[in-house]
């Protein structure tokens, strides 16, 4: 099978792209211009750096491919302009590619987010058909591409796979809590107790491909998650049990934040970069509730996690100080 990865040099994408390579698949990486191959580098794969914009190049890629992973996507972004850029436009753009492919278009998978939904309300849980309210511009520029996707459903087959925090090997967001804990302390915005969904990368790369090769995922859309929720208490706390620390916790008001993030996206974009902390991530951080339901994924896709919070966490921490991060 020739599967095609979008962002295949990125956190989860570089996962994926080992999993495809060890079930025998010929594997094609599409990346921004310039982009370094990163995670991926050495491994036998077909390397494209065309990105994702309106080309030729872009439409005989991905003719080519049986599977098309739809991973890349900007998380941070200097303006909301260059969210919709590449998560939305990106997004037309290789369903458009895969509708003017002269043969059959191949499976697209989109990885999408939790975000594209906003979140739980209280005591609820987030499922495929709860009316979408994001609360951010990446939130927004996922639940446009979401629509991209079903603007083409008769003539793109395709599933849309909503993801919570991903965690795992090689990823820089959860290295920071790991550093922190490490050094006795946990820093967080808003409550403690806020309740969210989890899935380490592993499952979460099980999840995409058990939606590539299930037939009768095409057209649906599904909560790829751990079915246990957390608070970011107890995920912060299992993070300094397999440490061997117990963290002082303290958390920032979403009052203070917001003026802090203001001046964070102030010295961004004089520094022409993407400000981590912005004032929508303190929106999102301090609601209480990001919770799915990945019932219907477990049933209809045979989507099975194999890493609990401690397993998960233990495993991330191995590889952290395996690799010397940590």
């Amino acid at each position: 099978m020739r599967s095609l990865v979008t962002g295949g040099a990125g956190f989860v994408g570089s996962h994926l792209v080992e999993k495809l390579l060890e079930r025998g698949d010929e594997v094609v990486c599409i990346e921004r211009p310039g982009a370094h191959r990163g995670w991926i580098k050495g491994l036998d794969i077909e390397f494209h750096d065309c990105g994702l914009g309106e080309t030729s190049a872009l439409q005989n890629i991905v003719c080519r491919a049986d599977v098309v992973y739809h991973l890349a996507a900007l998380t941070e972004a200097r303006t909301p302009d260059d969210c919709y850029r590449v998560n939305t436009q990106g997004t037309a753009n290789i369903l458009k590619a895969a509708a003017g492919c002269s043969c059959s278009p191949p499976k697209v998978v989109f990885m999408s987010s939790l975000a594209a939904v906003g979140p739980a309300p209280a005591g609820g849980t987030l499922t495929a058909d709860t009316p979408p309210h994001p609360l951010s511009h990446y939130g927004r520029s996922k639940l446009h591409a979401e629509a991209v996707i079903h603007a083409y459903s008769n003539r793109v087959p395709a599933v849309i796979c909503r993801f919570p925090a991903v965690y795992g090997p090689r990823d820089r967001v959860v290295l920071k809590l790991f550093s922190m804990v490490a050094k006795g302390f946990a820093l967080t915005i808003g409550p403690w107790d806020r309740e969210v969904s989890v899935v380490h990368a592993a499952d979460a790369v099980d999840g995409l491909i058990a939606a590539a090769m299930t037939p009768g995922a095409v057209g649906n859309t599904y909560n790829l998650a751990n079915p246990r929720s957390i608070t970011w208490g107890e995920f912060v706390m299992a993070i300094g049990h397999v440490l061997g620390r117990k963290p002082l916790k303290f958390a920032v008001p979403v009052a203070a934040a917001r003026p802090i993030a203001l001046a964070a996206e102030a010295v961004a974009w004089l520094g022409h970069r993407a400000a981590v902390l912005n004032r929508d991530r303190v929106r999102e951080l301090s609601q209480a509730r990001w919770v799915c339901d990945p019932g219907s994924a477990m049933a209809e896709i045979g989507f099975r996690p194999r890493f609990s919070l401690d397993t998960g966490v233990a495993a991330t921490a191995e590889w952290l100080r395996r690799n010397q991060w940590i």
